[in-house]
């Protein structure tokens, strides 16, 4: 037999502590036993984070747990599930809300021992942490079979083997007995070797043994992915070429300690240098073996990967500083949050601007119920209570919307520190985390202002209703007492001259009548303005081809004398929300604006179109009349009597109340025009 190389040399694993922490670390739990079987009986012989007085408790809780486990237990969120398999609620000191554990098997099948980690707070391990706490059993299982086999050796013999300095062999001398228990020890030693090659290559942890100026010596597939490399670019470097400066320190001082024996392992978070330029981060976990004579044959690195989780942690401290931001800085608004009692935990600037409490009076002392009036309180009891059927009481008259995910915002009435009082928007939401509940967000509001502004708003409402009630009257008088008087005087006008055609003779009687005309008309034109915009008249759905061709019908004499071309060019049941008067008028008025004010000496023409728009129908009514010079008179167009042509039939009423009619269903009016080339009138109305 041959003594083994340094590059092949045996890596004697136990460091049964290390393994414990690493454990912990890695689920990330307050503490972690590992126990092994000792003339039958199971014993701790590493533990981390147990005190003494807790430890045997926690022995027995994790044997009885494991007593008939073939693979890992988890208890990951419910303590209720501490029970034994004949259903014993077990009793420990320390108060276990999650536990896992792994029995150790040796190849025969008896158990070795076990490792499990504990905690007192709920939490779930993610598949990555479950593979590795399973790699720190196998690799702690591996350990113990070592240690088992060592012992078992028969020392009562002297027994020499492997080569001389020369090269010669050497003879081996001892017992039958003797030589059959190396035997035995060299081939548990290569399974053992085999084995820890097998687990050192497939890790999922990056590995790694180097020499004691820090040089690579053997790396696993990990540790290549983990930093980039190959393991032959890694073998021509050291640690040190790759560590980031400012963790390089720390690191060597570790080393230094753990030369010195001052420790057995350190364990760090460091980062490291990717072969792309990337900081990879990790946490970083060394131990060291020694010769006989005290050298440093190599160190033992394990290298776990931490970028995405470091990354998610920067991420989330951005988060929460945003966060902290603006509850520092929403003076104006009041941020109360609560645990899931109503027992306020955040109290922001704002809420201490407006209600004068500071967050130390009341953060961990009291419920938002401080904040309110206790008439409203019962008033909300009263309402809740019969609206969902059951007593809603305290703190949970606030929170039970939210709590059955119907989050409403309620105007309620807060009462300040010094007794005043002012009313606010209350929104509260329920602050989740893996679908439990685990409190409540309060968001309110001051509406003060906007309460006062309320009250002006219903004071101008009031005066308006008063104002049209007697805008009615007025108008009532118009149509019908001025409108008798007017045609009064216009009959007796056309009696008069009639009777004594000679007086009519005389400018000042011919004068007389026009003004009585005049008169007549400007009544009948206020009446339908008037009309217009007091008008409550029901809407209907409208086709607008029938409105078209109905006017084109009751036009068809003047649009034959007018020779004037109408092509209609509407989609097929065009239907618009409108008042029908109103859409009668308004065709009806686009139409004979087109007769009145067609060109002279050239075939005129009308083009009626439509088509849909988001949330609007268009109608267009395009001519090749005379035109308007927008320029001129685009800022009067559609003004009460405004007239733009010479044509003695214009009243400049007809465009006013057209766009007060479209304005009126919730539409608008544009208009497009070149003197001498045309004019093109664009309707848009809503439609259903």
């Amino acid at each position: 037999m041959n003594f083994r190389h340094k590059e092949d040399v045996y890596l004697d694993i136990s460091e049964y502590d290390f393994l414990a922490k690493l454990a912990a670390q890695i689920c990330d739990s307050k503490i972690s036993l590992i126990t092994t079987l000792d003339q039958k009986e199971q014993r701790p012989i590493a533990h981390f984070g147990i005190s003494p007085s807790e430890l045997s408790g926690l022995v027995s809780f994790t044997l009885q747990t494991l007593e008939y486990a073939k693979d890992i237990v988890i208890f990951e969120n419910d303590s209720s599930e501490k029970k034994s398999k004949q259903n014993t609620v077990l009793t420990t000191e320390f108060p276990i809300t999650f536990f896992a554990g792994i029995p150790l098997f040796h190849e025969d099948g008896f158990i070795l021992g076990t490792v499990s980690v504990m905690d007192d707070n709920q939490k779930t391990l993610s598949p990555k942490q479950k593979e590795l706490l399973r790699d720190i059993a196998n690799r702690t299982a591996n350990a113990i079979k070592e240690k088992s086999n060592s012992d078992a050796l028969q020392t009562n013999e002297l027994i020499l083997f492997g080569h001389s300095a020369d090269g010669k062999p050497l003879s081996v001398f001892g017992t039958e007995q003797a030589i059959g228990e190396i035997k035995k020890m060299e081939k548990n030693l290569r399974i053992s070797e085999d084995a820890f090659r097998e687990n050192f290559d497939n890790s999922a942890i990056g590995m790694a043994l180097l020499d004691g100026n820090g040089r690579w010596l053997k790396v696993n597939k990990r540790v290549c992915d983990i930093i980039g490399y190959t393991e032959l670019e890694l073998m021509q470097l050291t640690f040190q070429d790759i560590t980031h400066p400012d963790d390089l320190n720390v690191d060597l001082t570790y080393l230094e300690e753990l030369v010195a024996e001052k420790r057995k392992f350190y364990q760090m978070e460091k980062r490291y240098f990717h072969k792309n330029g990337n900081l990879v981060y990790a946490i970083l976990a060394v131990s060291m073996v020694k010769n006989e004579e005290g050298k440093v044959l190599y160190f033992i690195s394990q290298i776990i990967d931490i970028t995405e989780w470091k990354l998610v942690e920067q991420k989330l401290k951005i988060a929460l500083a945003k966060n902290q931001a603006i509850l520092d800085s929403s003076t104006l608004v009041s941020i109360i949050s609560t645990d899931t009692e109503g027992v306020i935990t955040e109290f922001n600037h704002g809420a201490e601007l407006m209600l004068g409490y500071s967050s130390e009076e009341l953060i961990g002392k009291h419920t938002p119920e401080i904040l309110h009036i206790e008439s409203e309180i019962e008033e909300k009891v009263k309402l809740l209570s019969q609206e969902y059927n059951r007593s809603i009481q305290g703190f949970e008259i606030f929170i039970y919307n939210a709590k059955i995910e119907k989050p409403i915002t309620f105007e309620w009435t807060y009462k300040r520190k010094d007794g005043s009082i002012f009313p606010v928007l209350l929104s509260v939401t329920a602050v989740k985390q893996n679908d439990q509940i685990t409190g409540y967000l309060g968001i309110a509001v001051d509406i003060s202002e906007l309460k006062k502004a309320e009250a002006e708003i219903q004071s101008l409402l009031d005066i308006t209703n008063e104002q049209n009630h007697r805008l009615k009257n007025f108008t009532n008088i118009v149509s019908h007492n001025l409108r008798s008087h007017s045609f009064g005087i216009s009959g007796m006008m056309e009696i008069l001259q009639n009777s004594y055609p000679s007086y009519f003779q005389n400018e000042m009687m011919q004068l007389l009548f026009g003004a009585t005309e005049n008169l007549k008309r400007t009544i009948e034109d206020l009446t339908a303005v008037i009309k217009v915009n007091l008008a409550q008249e029901n809407y209907e759905s409208i086709d607008i081809g029938q409105v078209v061709q109905k006017n084109i019908e009751s036009l068809a004499l003047q649009i034959l004398e007018s020779e004037l071309k109408i092509e209609v060019n509407l989609p097929t049941h065009f239907f618009v929300r409108g008042i029908p008067a109103y859409l009668d008028s308004i065709v009806l008025n686009l139409i004979t604006n087109a007769i009145k004010y067609k060109t002279n000496g050239r075939n005129s023409f009308l083009n009626i179109s439509g088509s849909y728009t988001n949330k609007l129908i268009r109608i267009q009514f395009e001519d090749n009349g005379q035109g308007i010079d927008l320029k001129k008179h685009g800022d009067k167009l559609f003004g009460m009597y405004k007239t733009f042509h010479e044509n003695k039939e214009a009243r400049g009423v007809g465009l006013f109340i057209s766009k007060n009619q479209i304005e009126t269903m919730g539409g608008k009016i544009e208009v497009e025009s070149t003197v001498g080339v045309g004019t093109k009138f664009t309707v848009f109305l809503p439609y259903e």
